[in-house]
């Protein structure tokens, strides 16, 4: 077990900072632009059908959940690479997409369209992978997942650096998956404790320097509804209802994994906070293996009403 100096960095000391209190006329300004330019909208994901249910914007948490081979971390990397399209820049730790070559050699079939390897259609160039690779190299910097144990906030500490490098863009920092990370806990800690406080220290990170943070983490088991496993919802990741609670966005990536051939991937925006970034619903999209692109499947598209509260 990790010692408890090195431990204790779970919790950033600027959460530990005393609140003060402000008078609503200081924020009369800032009220008076909201008014004038209306709430903004945050960043297209690049699939008009989800526009309508999540866009992205700077200083907020979302947390994509789905179960093992639902495509989570895949889905994940096509909408980076859309964003990136845009302008913005990630800081990526990602600690089963290993090693980073290989993650790279994803991310470079999404943005070229053609696969990487042989196989029966055109694969990259050599001109066309350096091109590419430039293009990430604009755009993304990764976290390294070797030497040692990975706390919450040293995966912070080592992406803020690189991020202010980038102070006039939009920014990301991903953590993939939540369940490699080391954590530690003060005895006499529960786990929905070392949760809500955590998260809570991401989420005022992600708010205090303008980064969008995605956390990708794993649900705890479940049994078959009618042959199928159920849609998992945050509340199911361990450490319960705070998931959820903190959760700026709240995402399920979920596919029929008893129809292995299939290419349909459902959406599901299970939670959005603000009215102006999105409203729950659910889209499918149409999975492409060769290239590891998401197309539009429009012809499929629904809404649902989750029942949970903002």
């Amino acid at each position: 077990m990790a010692d408890a100096k090195k431990g204790a960095s779970w919790l950033d000391a600027e959460t530990e900072k005393k609140p003060a209190i402000l008078a609503p006329s200081a924020y009369r300004d800032a009220l008076r632009r909201l008014w004038r330019d209306g709430l903004p909208a945050g960043d297209k994901t690049g699939w008009p059908s989800l526009d309508v249910h999540y866009t992205v914007s700077p200083g907020q948490l979302t947390i994509l959940t789905g179960w093992p081979s639902s495509g989570k971390s895949e889905w994940l990397d096509a909408l980076l690479v859309n964003l990136s399209s845009q302008g913005w820049k990630f800081a990526v730790f990602s600690a089963e997409n290993q090693p980073v070559e290989l993650h790279l050699s994803k991310l470079m079939e999404k943005i070229a369209g053609k696969p990487f390897a042989h196989g029966q259609t055109d694969r990259i160039t050599e001109d066309e992978l350096l091109e590419v690779s430039d293009q990430l190299d604009q755009a993304f910097g990764f976290i390294s997942t070797a030497n040692g144990e990975h706390f919450p906030k040293d995966v912070i500490a080592a992406a803020k650096p690189f991020l202010e490098r980038f102070g006039d863009c939009n920014r990301g920092l991903v953590i993939d998956p939540w369940n490699e990370l080391s954590h530690w806990r003060p005895a006499g800690m529960s786990e929905t404790e070392y949760v809500s406080q955590t998260l809570s220290m991401v989420r005022n990170w992600a708010r205090a320097n303008q980064v969008h943070v995605w956390i990708v983490a794993h649900p705890r088991g479940a049994r078959k509804e009618d042959g199928k496993l159920p849609i998992p919802r945050p509340d199911m990741i361990s450490g319960s209802q705070h998931w959820w609670n903190k959760a700026d966005c709240a995402i399920t990536v979920y596919r029929d994994l008893e129809k292995p051939d299939s290419r349909d991937v459902e959406i599901h925006v299970q939670k959005v906070r603000f009215k102006h970034i999105g409203r729950p619903g659910l889209v499918t999209l149409r999975y492409d293996r060769v290239t590891g692109r998401y197309h539009e499947k429009l012809e499929l598209v629904t809404a649902r009403d989750y029942g949970f509260p903002a």
